[in-house]
């Protein structure tokens, strides 16, 4: 569903706005949300809030800088919520914000997921679009933006995220092309926006790869690796799931590997679960068939129930997709 124009209009129109990504925000969701943030503000003179994240991730601390902005607007003053990179109205991270008080605000919804249920006022859904990063690159664009430095970098870096370093199947020649355009016009380092976000881990983040790798199983002749971070090692290690991003990936690097999971042991019936996939094999439609979403090769889910339960949901579902794909 296409709005652009509507949206366009909005923004022109309007004074104040609150921008939200969604819950445990990855690279594209905090690099569109300040992407667009910084022209509405510093180009568009606008008032821009932006809540949430409360607490910013480790991995993108280096663009905490460019967020400025109060977290805090006054409800009867906002002109439109912009929310970006949410594929249904529980995925967004609201902040300390009621949403409660604030349902009578126009919604502009700007995603690149289809889940057949429009939730905003205004919507535009482009799911040809790597990452939502490509759709605020268009859309400043057309609003005859400059690309500053601090677009640019927050820009690419949500593209680069996306598109796995420009290594998943969902990159496009569009993906390249707006990069190139980031960086011959904001005047960026590629390598040192690289270096932020896969030279710079934690102590946390070694001890999760740590815990997840010695509780890896592998099935179907190394065609499943299955990887798992429960509460229990989560504790006696002194880690926390704040800064686990990008570890189901390393799964994906074994050779012959078709399909990968991490669960996260939330609490004892709350597994979050990232999913990916490679060639045919959609996990973006296991994630829907549980309540989750994504795309093709990489998505998500939360499934409320035991852990060990939960593996085996996942399993039969992967091996099942395997057959599929064989007996084509």
């Amino acid at each position: 569903m296409n709005q652009k124009s509507e949206i366009i209009d909005v923004i022109n129109s309007g004074n104040t706005f609150v921008i939200l990504g969604h819950v445990n925000p990855d690279g594209d969701s905090l690099g569109s949300m300040l992407g667009l943030s910084l022209y509405l503000r510093e180009q568009a003179h606008k008032i821009v809030y932006v809540p949430a994240p409360i607490e910013w991730p480790t991995r993108y601390i280096y663009l905490e800088k460019h967020r400025n902005g109060d977290s805090n607007p006054p409800i009867d003053k906002v002109d439109a919520i912009i929310i970006l990179d949410c594929s249904a109205t529980n995925r967004a991270d609201w902040g300390n914000l009621n949403p409660a008080e604030m349902k009578d605000v126009p919604q502009i919804v700007i995603d690149h997921h289809d889940e057949g249920a429009y939730f905003g006022d205004y919507n535009w859904i482009d799911t040809k679009s790597a990452a939502v990063g490509e759709m605020i690159f268009e859309l400043l664009t057309d609003l005859g933006a400059e690309i500053t430095p601090q677009i640019a970098e927050a820009l690419y870096s949500a593209i680069m995220t996306d598109t796995g370093r420009f290594t998943f199947s969902c990159t496009t020649a569009r993906s390249l092309a707006i990069c190139s355009e980031l960086v011959s016009r904001g005047g960026i380092k590629p390598s040192l926006i690289t270096a932020n976000i896969y030279s710079s881990f934690s102590e946390e983040y070694l001890r999760n790869i740590g815990i997840a790798l010695y509780n890896s199983r592998i099935y179907n002749d190394s065609r499943i690796v299955l990887l798992t971070l429960d509460k229990a090692s989560v504790r006696s290690f002194s880690t926390t799931f704040n800064d686990t991003e990008g570890i189901v990936d390393l799964a994906m690097s074994v050779r012959g590997v078709e399909l990968a999971a991490l669960f996260k042991e939330i609490s004892r019936n709350v597994i979050r679960i990232s999913l990916r996939s490679r060639g045919r094999i959609d996990v973006g439609a296991i994630a829907v068939e549980l309540g989750g979403g994504g795309h093709h090769n990489a998505a998500g889910c939360t499934l409320t129930m035991p852990l060990s339960l939960s593996r085996e949901v996942i399993l039969d579902k992967f091996e099942t997709a395997l057959d599929n794909v064989d007996n084509v």
